[in-house]
């Protein structure tokens, strides 16, 4: 199943590329690194002893971009595609269950997702840019160690697990166009997983309980056109 959402994927990544080889070829390249400070949503986990429920810290994250113009296909501005390599890290701030705050907690949530986004630029070419982008993807994600003590049983929670599911995005800013090849860029991305699996300690039997997975994220970043 995760290899039949694999490819189609991937199928739909080369489909974009494939639907605009015109524009494609008539437009300019451009890179992009930035900086996020990301919100990640409640999230809840299963347990041998009762059901978590995690609240995560504020996080942070990368995001690696390389994309094409595709130059002005409607009367509304620009379109532009782009591959994105995003990481993401957001450590546990605490766990509870059935009512009781666990005590000890360690715990992060990490993610690492390629995705392929279309972006409308509504005024290309001016100094401020705002724009509009949709996303869709493959991630990873990681529910690294998470450990805590219910002091009202006497008993530990633990999980740590990994899944690989498919991912969508929304995004909205607008890019500084400081020089014909310069620009500084700031965004709100909202980032979703599609149901990721967590696997169950060895206690529970490794049982598989579904989760979720949402950020909201504010991003800063310098993109250069070549």
């Amino acid at each position: 199943m995760r290899a039949i959402r694999l490819l189609g994927v991937t199928g739909v990544l080369s489909a974009a590329l494939m639907l605009a080889p015109n524009a494609l070829a008539a437009g300019q390249w451009y890179g992009r690194v930035g900086l996020s400070y990301n919100v990640l949503a409640d999230h809840g986990w299963g347990s041998p002893n009762g059901s978590v429920n995690t609240v995560s810290k504020k996080g942070e994250g990368l995001d690696l971009a390389l994309g094409r113009d595709l130059g002005r296909v409607w009367a509304g501005g620009g379109i532009r595609g782009e591959f994105e390599l995003s990481w993401k890290y957001n450590d546990v701030d605490s766990f509870t269950q059935l009512g009781t705050q666990l005590t000890n907690t360690t715990g992060h949530t990490r993610v690492l997702a390629l995705m392929y986004n279309l972006i409308n630029d509504f005024r290309p070419g001016t100094k401020f840019d705002p724009y509009l982008g949709i996303g869709i993807g493959y991630a990873a994600v990681h529910y690294g160690n998470y450990n805590g003590y219910n002091p009202s049983t006497g008993t530990w929670s633990s999980l740590s697990s990994l899944d690989s599911v498919f991912a969508y995005q929304v995004l909205a800013g607008f890019k500084l166009n400081l020089s014909r090849s310069i620009a500084l860029d700031l965004a709100y991305n909202w980032f979703v997983l599609s149901d990721p699996s967590l696997q169950e300690p060895r206690s529970a039997g490794f049982a598989s309980t579904k989760s979720s997975y949402r950020t909201n994220s504010l991003v800063l970043g310098l993109d250069w056109s070549f």
